[in-house]
């Protein structure tokens, strides 16, 4: 049985140093990341081909089928011609919207192994899972529903209900708590950063932390649940490394710089 290296605590003092450093909630990368690095990089979550959820589609190529322009504050729903208040709403080019607040695990492998090299503590180091995810309290909050082919006898059938992905003590214990969010902590080595999530019938459902850093400050990356990217702080080598790595959709960006639905003033 696979064992997680990641372990909850409550060693909340870790994380305070993150407040004095966020600006106020919603006013740019700066609220959403630390202020004080020297450099900030914006990494875009890649859309989907419509209806096939394992298909990537990069940013670039749905700027290049609207005939959008891309550049350091795109918003998906600007390029891709789509109601920015319904994230659900169909694409006329063939794409479906990135996951917001999720980075997929195999671009979470490729941000981490860059990381690797920018950080002395890369065996330690802290991670924060958002409280308000359904699994992670289990049933009435978050159920299964099974659907079976006609004729299928098995009784699987309906709506099954989840057990909570966390134990009681860890979600009765303390919690790290920043504007407008309140998260689990857990501490691991960055290579583990993938193993959080939940198990369903069809296999492990990864959700990538949703704020991590070394033990040495090194760096700080944030998932925000509402957006479709990620964003990095880190030293200017970092932010050179990421934008280089052409595994990654990622943009060099400013702590004043705006992330809301409306930032895209190019595309509009």
């Amino acid at each position: 049985m696979f064992e997680s290296k990641l372990r909850p605590s409550t060693k909340i003092f870790e994380a305070q140093w993150l407040a004095p450093r966020l600006r106020g909630f919603g006013s740019g990368v700066a609220s959403i990341v630390p202020d004080g690095f020297a450099a900030y990089v914006r990494i875009l979550h890649p859309a989907r081909a419509a209806g096939v959820k394992d298909e990537p589609v990069t940013w670039a190529e749905v700027a290049a089928r609207s005939g959008g322009r891309m550049h350091r504050l795109v918003q998906f729903h600007a390029i891709a011609r789509t109601n920015p208040l319904d994230t659900g709403s169909p694409s006329p080019f063939g794409v479906d919207p990135p996951e917001n607040g999720n980075l997929p695990p195999h671009l979470l492998t490729v941000l981490c192994d860059v990381l690797a090299e920018h950080t002395s503590t890369q065996e330690s180091c802290w991670f924060c899972l958002w409280d308000g995810y359904g699994w992670i309290h289990g049933s009435p909050a978050a159920s299964v529903i099974v659907f079976t082919p006609p004729g299928d006898t098995s009784g699987n059938a309906g709506e099954h209900s989840v057990p909570p992905g966390l134990p009681v003590e860890v979600l009765q214990g303390p919690k790290v708590s920043l504007p407008h969010r309140e998260y689990f902590l857990f501490s691991g080595p960055l290579h583990a950063a993938g193993e959080l999530g939940w198990t369903t019938p069809w296999g492990f459902d990864p959700q990538s932390p949703n704020l991590f850093w070394p033990q040495d400050h090194a760096w700080c990356i944030a998932t925000e649940i509402d957006l479709f990217c990620t964003l990095v702080a880190g030293p200017e080598q970092l932010a050179e490394a990421l934008v280089a790595d052409q595994r990654l959709e990622a943009w060099r960006v400013f702590p004043d710089d705006p992330v809301t639905w409306d930032s895209d003033k190019v595309n509009t």
